[in-house]
């Protein structure tokens, strides 16, 4: 999974993820981190601090993240290997019907029961995968969720911020890298628990 930046009109450059369609959509749904109603001290005099940060980066390149990357790839290659040994007997069943001019009706219709329950047991299993990857992905974003709520909070609270918002989000028109905390959180995620 590449990362690639875009830039902001004010020369700020925002990172950009080449996710595919089924983990982005999944990192999409962390949505807020942050609980509603966070109690905070009152913000110092001043005008408010706001900062950026790149959510689905973060998500993506966290311990947790690559850890999840991972898994989702060996069910992907078992997935495929399951599915070509389903794919083969279909290919075995259909060869024994193209061979087989001499079948009687019965043999014939067996024949044809066993192509028929052939091409549902590839469904199935294409369905069955797909919901254990759907589950898979569903898990591990919420404990990635759970593990950047509170990393974001810290590193907010000790670089001073009233507002953290998420870079990916289209209500972010413009931004400088002055403000884009992205980096501070995942180091401090890849950090582990002993480095916050």
């Amino acid at each position: 999974m590449g990362t690639s930046s875009v830039r902001t009109t004010r020369g700020a450059r925002v990172p950009q993820l080449g996710l595919g369609a089924g983990l982005a959509a999944l990192v999409a749904a962390l949505g807020p981190l942050a609980p509603a109603a966070h109690a905070q001290e009152p913000a110092a005099e001043g005008p408010p601090r706001i900062a950026v940060v790149n959510v689905d980066f973060v998500a993506v390149q966290s311990p947790s993240g690559q850890a999840l990357q991972r898994e989702i790839q060996a069910l992907r290659d078992q997935y495929a290997a399951g599915l070509e040994e389903r794919q083969q007997e279909v290919r075995r069943i259909e060869q024994r019907v193209a061979a087989a001019d001499s079948l009687s009706a019965d043999e014939r219709r067996t024949l044809e029961r066993e192509y028929q329950d052939a091409l549902t047991a590839v469904r199935r299993y294409q369905q069955d995968v797909q919901d254990r990857a759907q589950r898979m992905q569903n898990e591990g974003l919420a404990e990635i969720r759970e593990e950047i709520g509170p990393v974001l909070e810290a590193v907010m609270e000790e670089q001073g911020y009233d507002l953290v918002l998420n870079a990916q989000d289209n209500a972010i028109v413009l931004s400088s890298e002055r403000i884009d905390i992205t980096r501070a959180v995942l180091e401090r995620l890849q950090a582990g628990p002993s480095g916050g």
